[in-house]
């Protein structure tokens, strides 16, 4: 057993060899392999139980999840593969993998929040093994499971594998590939860059041909930094077999696309892949931000350990160690590059910056062991303490915000829950400093993973308290309880409202549509029969129920159909009204 696992392993931080009772009478249980694959399993165990609890428990958010389950839905009832749908109009804002899963997911288990998620639950449990694996392959860390356990008990993690979402399925495949590439160099290894290929192909088929441009632009800075590698580099990039395992999957669904509808393969790279990122694309339905965006959301993204990360990182310029120094510089790589990308660019998202996470976990694992060390002490407890407090200072920060006026709160009536879960961190937060004093620093550590529970019992409390303003679920329970069979229509919005189609089992009308998600859709097929007019609203009958958020009330007014219609109910952000004539 190597010095730096015997130091992981040990409760007060001896480098001395420490064999039980029971490690005598099964001595197999010393074995690296075996050990490696019992840790493995139960990390997985770990990861399942964590990314499927509380997945069926509140409804399908509208937005963006409600888009990607909506489009399975209407590509199993229509069969067609090739082009995803929304309402029934083509939609090429994303190439169908993560749709395809979640399609085959319903087909299996029936439309439900829990099959529509189970693919993004998936996605984090293959996303934390992987990573333990290539920690271990690149002998990161001490036990080979501490990345993965960094990344299940990150935030970012925590919060996306809770929503079906394609981020994290495109974060594990594009770790997965940088981690392949990385060893390939080092071995010189064909199969490794042919994996790399495969999966990086892969994951094209989750965002697009930017997951290459991004690949590239690491590949191609560890060639410009490493240059005692640039002759491996180039031995495994020239491998033919990788290019086309690299090409082929986004090649052959272009293709696909543009026979069915020609010009679509245009539309998809130069509209949603380049124009998004330079701020031209339209419609312009994105979210923008200074250079600073980001910094913020990686630090809560990667919350309890950025501390471990950015003071291992300080312990390692002033203790470096030479064999580490190569995969260090590409891993920093993988986290500096898709972040200034993302910070340079026009088209902001919070969760953009999960992509670099997998990296960061491995550089907080492989820092950890030096940490640990008695000399370190006193650093630790800062990697400890500092988030913590920032949390808290953050925490403060928004309560002057509330008092003075200058924010408000999310519920009119607050039920203390955000001070009892301020008051957890900060307890296991002492607890964890006081056992790092008493020198029980692998409880420590297991402790600081443990910051993340009151957050995510926070955050799935939000998110069922705040169900009815984020998902459709609660009126289309109320229509087909109180309205069975009336047709319903939507009034110009129809991605704020997006899960309605889901639990009414069919597509839903827009009533003069200003859909941003609907523009692709909109522009091929004007005068689609899921886009109407006031007069063909009129005409529906007098059963009609039409649905209008909160924002669109305004323009509803001035329109002649508001004349002709009751108020039913309010729920949540959108209002219910019945054509009466």
């Amino acid at each position: 057993m190597a010095a730096n696992e015997e130091t992981w392993l040990s409760t007060r931080g001896s480098t001395r060899p420490r064999h039980s009772r029971l490690s005598r009478l099964l001595p197999a249980a010393l074995d690296p392999k075996r050990s490696f694959r019992l840790r493995l399993a139960g990390l997985l165990l770990l990861s399942a139980t964590v990314a499927f609890y509380g997945l069926g428990s509140y409804g399908i958010i509208n937005g963006n999840e409600s888009l990607y389950v909506e489009s399975a839905r209407e590509m199993l009832r229509s069969g067609n593969f090739a082009i995803p749908t929304l309402d029934g109009l083509p939609y090429l804002e994303k190439p169908p993998l993560f749709v395809w899963l979640i399609a085959a997911a319903s087909s299996i288990f029936g439309t439900s929040e829990l099959a529509a998620r189970s693919t993004t639950a998936l996605a984090t449990m293959a996303l934390v093994i992987s990573t333990s694996a290539f920690a271990k392959r690149l002998g990161i860390g001490a036990t080979g499971v501490g990345a993965g356990l960094i990344l299940l008990t990150s935030l970012g993690i925590d919060i996306m594998s809770r929503v079906a979402m394609p981020d994290l399925l495109l974060t594990a495949l594009f770790g997965a590939a940088c981690c392949s590439f990385l060893l390939a160099v080092r071995h010189r290894s064909v199969a490794s860059i042919r994996g790399c290929a495969a999966i990086l192909g892969a994951a094209t088929m989750v965002k697009g041909p930017l997951t290459i441009a991004l690949f590239v632009m690491i590949a191609g800075a560890y060639f410009w930094r490493q240059s005692s590698r640039r002759r491996d580099i180039l031995a495994v990039v020239r491998d033919p077999w990788a290019a086309l395992l690299l090409l082929t999957p986004m090649a052959l669904w272009l293709v696909a696309i543009d026979l069915r509808q020609p010009g679509a393969a245009w539309y998809f790279i130069v509209n949603e892949q380049v124009l998004r990122f330079l701020g031209l694309r339209q419609p312009h339905d994105y979210y923008s931000g200074s250079v600073f965006y980001y910094f913020p959301r990686l630090f809560l993204f990667f919350f309890p350990w950025v501390g471990v990360l950015v003071f291992g990182w300080l312990v390692s310029r002033k203790q470096p160690d030479s064999s580490k120094e190569e995969a260090r510089r590409f891993l920093w790589l993988c986290v500096w590059i898709p972040f200034s990308f993302f910070s340079l660019s026009s088209a902001k998202a919070n969760y953009y910056v999960v992509l670099c996470l997998p990296a960061m976990a491995l550089l907080a694992a492989d820092y950890l062991p030096t940490l640990l060390r008695d000399s370190n002490r006193g650093i630790l407890t800062l990697s400890v303490a500092t988030p913590v407090l920032l949390l808290i200072g953050l925490w403060t920060f928004r309560l002057l915000a509330l008092s003075s006026g200058r924010a408000r709160h999310l519920f009119p009536n607050q039920d203390g829950t955000v001070p009892l879960t301020i008051a957890s961190l900060s307890i296991i937060a002492l607890i964890t400093v006081s056992l790092l004093q008493f020198g029980w620093r692998r409880a420590a550590v297991l402790c600081l993973g443990a910051l993340i529970i009151p957050l995510s019992l926070e955050f799935d409390h939000i998110i069922a308290r705040a169900e009815p303003l984020m998902s459709a679920r609660t009126l289309a329970m109320y229509v087909r309880t109180r309205f069975p069979g009336a047709p319903v229509l939507l009034f110009q919005d129809f991605e704020s409202f997006g899960a309605l189609p889901v639990y009414l089992g069919h597509e839903v009308p827009v009533i003069d549509s200003q859909s941003a998600d609907l523009y692709f859709g909109k522009r091929l097929h004007p005068h689609h029969v899921m886009l109407l007019t006031e007069d063909q609203a009129l005409a529906s009958g007098p059963r009609t129920l039409i649905v209008v958020m909160n924002d669109r009330e305004r323009a509803f007014t001035a329109t002649r159909i508001e004349r002709h219609v009751t108020r039913v109910t309010t729920i949540g952000r959108a209002t219910l009204y019945q054509i009466v004539r």
